[in-house]
């Protein structure tokens, strides 16, 4: 790593900023956002979970990080995920490497049996650089994306009738906090639910109350009044809901749609996306991006009949450890 000096990420406004600067170089479709990391980290209960950050500077610049920590959605104590970035002026020195051999090491004083991470297809240098690594792809999820200006929802509005004759309500979570003193638990207990159903390689592990608050419900990119549940009498059935960064004022980005099992085929996740899609419309937002994976044939079909453009996939890889 010539010319180059790692060291531990130190919490602070610099270094936050750097790393965001640093994701919208390495992947400028997606721009990153230092209070939206630095809210993950102040967030991110560190007495059930391990995470680590290192950073490289070349003159005192942050010019690359590398970050492992447990994956809290599929909770296993010998599991991590990594991410490494490095800014593409710097690529080829060496940094990248030096990142995985730092994390490799402290993996494996914490006795891990495996550590996961991710590539989009479109990046060959970095599927190169797992695949003489070891790592070997375990799930591949398509981007999709909606151009809300051009949507038109006329065809769609059977779907919204459907349900209002089945006599099920689509209201914004915004309105369930005013109305109903049961919400949280509620939509805690629907969304765990719903994702228990996602295609993953590994078992879901439901978050902890608590942290479905931080994450899901008070974080700073979450739109609650953009976050559709369906509503049977008292039971909330179905939710799809948008989150936005505050870096691309112009875009969302769609966070989970699901609906649970016995209530599946009556066109209710359909009726979801649709009360996203109109609510982007009324707050002019031009795009929604959104992924899915390749497995997940009802999810995809949906986005397909809508008007969802499908992006370049991400790949999920995975290493056995030693």
């Amino acid at each position: 790593m010539p010319n180059a000096h790692l060291r531990e990420f130190k919490l602070g406004n610099d270094d936050y900023a750097a790393l965001a600067a640093i994701d919208t170089a390495v992947y400028p479709e997606y721009p990153g956002n230092a209070d939206d990391t630095r809210y993950d980290d102040e967030n991110f209960d560190r007495t059930r979970y391990v995470l680590k950050r290192y950073v490289a500077e070349v003159e005192r610049q942050i010019v690359g990080y590398g970050v492992y920590h447990h994956m809290t959605s599929r909770f296993h104590p010998q599991r991590f995920w990594m991410w490494l970035a490095v800014h593409p002026h710097h690529q080829r020195q060496g940094i990248g490497t030096s990142f995985y051999e730092q994390i490799l090491a402290d993996l494996g004083a914490l006795n891990a049996i495996a550590v996961g991470t991710s590539s989009r297809e479109t990046m060959p240098a970095t599927l190169a650089f797992l695949s003489t690594r070891g790592f070997r792809e375990v799930l591949r999820s398509w981007e999709s994306r909606l151009d809300v200006t051009t949507f038109d929802p006329r065809p769609f509005q059977k779907y919204l009738d459907r349900v209002t004759r089945d006599g099920i309500v689509l209201t914004p979570l915004a309105a369930e906090r005013e109305r109903d003193p049961q919400w949280l638990t509620k939509v805690y207990d629907l969304h765990t639910a719903a994702m228990a159903d996602v295609p993953s390689h590994a078992p879901y592990t439901p978050p902890p109350l608590d942290q479905f608050v931080r994450y899901t419900i008070e974080s700073p990119w979450v739109l609650l009044d953009g976050y559709y549940v369906a509503v049977d009498g008292d039971l909330y059935v179905g939710e799809s809901y948008l989150n936005r960064n505050k870096d691309e004022p112009g875009h969302l980005y769609q966070g989970l749609t699901g609906v649970r099992r016995e209530h599946r085929g009556r066109g209710l996740a359909m009726a979801l996306k649709l009360k996203t899609i109109q609510y982007a419309r009324e707050h002019s937002y031009s795009l929604i991006k959104t992924w899915n994976a390749t497995t997940n044939e009802g999810m995809l079909a949906i986005n397909g009949r809508l008007g969802f453009v499908r992006q370049p996939a991400w790949i999920e890889f995975e290493k056995t450890l030693p």
